[in-house]
C-alpha cells in the first residue's frame, strides 16, 4: 500500500520536474534532460525521452537515439508513432555518425520498426563495410519480416495501410537495384522484393526478366535456396498467374526442402482457376513427392487432404498415378482417403480390398472406422463377419460406422435374408441381428403373434433358420394353439430342437390334435426330445459316478 503511494508520488515528482524543464528557456534545461537519459532510474530516463521528443531539439533527439538501448518498450512505441519527428536526426545519425552512433541508429530503426527509413538504410548499405554492413543488412531483413507479418496478420484498414507500405518498400528496393551504384550486398535487396511481392507483382516480374544478368542470377538463386516463408509464398503464387516461365517450373519441381514441401501443399487450391489448372498440369512431378509410406509419414496428417488435391492436379503418367492411389488408401489419413474417392478406379479391386484389411487392423480407430465404411463395396468373402466382430469395439466411432454400413438391419430384413441364404449363415445372421438390434427377440415375438398367417409362418421358419428357437420358445409355444394346422406342425418341428421337459410336456398334449400331420409331427418331436433328455441324464449319471469313485 505504502510502496504504491510512494511510487505514485515519485512519478508525480518526476513529471513536475520534466514539465518545468520543458517550459524553461534556460540553455541548461536541454543539457539536464540529456543527462537524465543516462541516470540509473528507468522512470527518469523514459520521462526525459518523452520530454525531448516533444521538443524541437534535433540535438536532443540525437541523444535519445544514442541511448535507445536504455529506454522502455513504451518509449520505443512512442518513437514508432512519432516517426516524422525523429526522421531527420535519425537520417543524420545513419549517414554521418561514427560507428557507435550508426549502430544505435540502426537499433532505433529496428526497435521502433520504422519502415519509412528503408531508403536511408539502403543508402547506408551501399558503402558500408564490416559490422555496420552486417547490422544494416540485419535491420533491413527485420523490417521486411515485420512488414510481411503485418500484411498477413492485420485486417481491414490496417491491412490496407501495411499493403501500401509493402508496395512502397518494393519500389524502394527496386530503385536501389536500378541505380548505377549497385549495393555491395544485393542479395538482401533481391530477397526482400521476393519476400514482399507475389507472383503477379510487376516489379517482381521485371526483377526476373529485365534486370541485369547478375541480379537475375541472384533472384533465381534466392528462389532456389531461400527458406523464408515470403519467398516460398512467392514461388507457389507464381502458379496462379497466366504464364509461368519454364525456369520457375523447374525450381518448383526440383526444390525438396521440407519448408517448401509444406508450403506447396498448403497453397494447393481447392477450386483451381483456369490458369491454375493449366500451370499445375505442367508439373509432371515434384522431386520430393513419392508414393511411399515413409513419405506420407513426413507430412502432417492434417495436410494429407490437400496433398491428395495436389496429386490430382498434377500431370502424372498412369502407372505413377496408380501408385499414388494405392499409397493414399494404405498410408494417408482418413480425410485424405475420403478426398481420393475418385481415385479408387485406378487400382485393382484386390488391392483396394487389401487396403481395407490393413485399415481394419490399424490401432487408430479413425482408420479402422474408414475400413469399416468401405467393406460393403469390397469383394471380401467374410465381410459380414468382419462387421459383426467390430460391433464389440471399444471405440464408439467404429461401432457407429458398423451400424451405418449395415444400414437398418431390422427383423423384417433378417427374415427376408433367411429365405435366400445358405443354412450355414443362420447362426451368423442371428449374431449380427442381436448385436445390431438389442430388441430383436421382442420384435420376433410380436411377429409370431401377427394376425397375418403368412407373416407368422415366415417368422417361425426364420427363427429356426437362425437357431433362435430356444430364446423364443415361450412365443412358439403360444403358436401350438394357432388355428392354422400348417403353422402348428411347423412349430412342433421347430420345438423338437428345444429339448426341455416343459416343451416335452406341452407337446404331449397334442395327441388329440384334430390334424393327423400335426399329431405325427408331435410324436416324432416327443421321441426326439425324450431320446435327447435320456442321453443327457445318462451323461449326468456317469459324471456323478466318476466323482463318487
Amino acid at each position: 500500500m505504502f510502496d504504491a503511494e510512494d511510487d505514485m508520488n515519485h512519478n508525480e515528482q518526476i513529471e513536475r520536474t520534466m514539465k518545468t524543464l520543458e517550459r524553461s528557456h534556460s540553455a541548461n534545461a536541454m543539457a539536464a534532460l540529456v543527462h537524465a537519459l543516462q541516470v540509473n532510474i528507468p522512470a527518469i530516463r523514459d520521462a526525459a525521452a518523452r520530454t525531448i521528443m516533444r521538443s524541437g531539439s534535433s540535438l536532443g533527439k540525437v541523444e535519445v537515439i544514442k541511448n535507445i538501448q536504455k529506454l522502455s518498450p513504451d518509449v520505443i512505441e512512442l518513437l514508432s508513432s512519432h516517426n516524422k519527428e525523429i526522421s531527420v536526426p535519425l537520417k543524420h545519425c545513419l549517414l554521418h555518425g561514427d560507428s557507435e552512433v550508426v549502430l544505435r541508429a540502426l537499433d532505433t530503426v529496428e526497435s521502433a520498426l520504422l519502415f519509412e527509413e528503408i531508403p536511408t538504410l539502403l543508402q547506408r548499405l551501399r558503402n558500408a563495410t564490416g559490422e555496420i554492413a552486417d547490422r544494416c543488412e540485419q535491420v533491413i531483413s527485420r523490417l521486411v519480416d515485420a512488414l510481411s507479418e503485418k500484411v498477413t496478420q492485420s485486417k481491414n484498414e490496417k491491412q490496407i495501410v501495411y499493403q501500401q507500405s509493402c508496395e512502397l518498400a518494393i519500389q524502394q528496393f527496386w530503385a536501389d537495384l536500378s541505380s548505377q551504384e549497385l549495393s555491395h550486398r544485393p542479395y538482401v535487396v533481391v530477397e526482400s522484393i521476393l519476400i514482399l511481392a507475389h507472383g503477379d507483382n510487376a516489379i517482381a516480374r521485371m526483377l526476373l526478366k529485365d534486370s541485369t544478368a547478375e541480379i537475375q542470377s541472384i533472384a533465381w538463386d534466392v528462389l532456389m535456396e531461400s527458406r523464408h516463408p515470403g519467398v516460398l509464398l512467392f514461388l507457389t503464387s507464381a502458379l496462379n498467374v497466366k504464364y509461368v516461365s519454364p525456369k520457375m517450373l523447374e525450381i518448383i519441381s526440383t526444390r525438396q526442402d521440407i519448408e517448401f514441401q509444406l508450403q506447396m501443399i498448403r497453397a494447393t487450391p481447392t477450386r483451381p482457376s483456369v490458369h491454375q489448372e493449366r500451370n499445375y498440369r505442367q508439373l509432371e512431378g515434384l522431386i520430393w513427392l513419392q508414393p511411399t509410406e515413409e513419405f506420407w509419414g513426413t507430412i502432417p496428417p492434417e495436410l494429407h487432404p490437400q496433398l491428395v488435391r495436389l496429386i490430382q492436379l498434377m500431370s502424372f503418367n498412369a502407372p505413377i498415378k496408380k501408385s499414388f492411389a494405392h499409397s493414399i488408401f494404405l498410408y494417408a489419413a482418413v480425410p485424405a482417403r475420403k478426398a481420393a474417392e475418385e481415385m479408387k478406379g485406378l487400382i485393382k479391386q484386390e488391392e483396394f480390398d487389401s487396403s481395407i484389411l490393413t485399415a481394419l487392423d490399424s490401432e487408430d480407430h479413425e482408420t479402422e472406422a474408414w475400413g469399416v465404411s468401405q467393406i460393403r463395396d469390397s469383394n471380401l468373402t467374410n465381410k459380414y463377419r468382419l462387421l459383426v466382430n467390430r460391433l464389440d469395439s471399444p471405440h464408439e466411432e467404429v461401432v457407429n460406422q458398423v451400424r451405418d454400413t449395415l444400414g437398418r438391419f431390422d427383423v423384417q430384413r433378417a427374415i427376408e435374408f433367411c429365405e435366400s441364404a445358405k443354412p450355414s449363415i443362420g447362426p451368423k445372421l442371428a449374431e449380427l441381428l442381436l448385436k445390431i438390434n438389442p430388441h430383436a427377440i421382442q420384435e420376433l415375438s410380436r411377429e409370431l403373434a401377427n394376425p397375418v398367417r403368412s407373416r407368422r409362418l415366415r417368422t417361425a421358419q426364420a427363427i429356426h433358420f437362425m437357431q433362435l428357437q430356444k430364446e423364443l420358445s415361450p412365443a412358439l409355444l403360444e403358436l401350438l394353439l394357432d388355428s392354422d394346422s400348417i403353422i402348428r406342425r411347423v412349430v412342433v418341428e421347430i420345438l423338437a430342437d428345444v429339448p426341455t421337459r416343459q416343451i416335452l410336456a406341452t407337446l404331449q398334449t397334442l395327441h388329440d390334435d384334430p390334424n393327423p400331420r400335426v399329431r405325427e409331427a408331435a410324436e416324432a418331436a416327443i421321441k426326439k426330445i425324450g431320446q435327447t433328455l435320456s442321453e443327457e441324464q445318462a451323461s449326468e449319471v456317469d459324471a456323478t459316478a466318476k466323482e463318487l469313485a
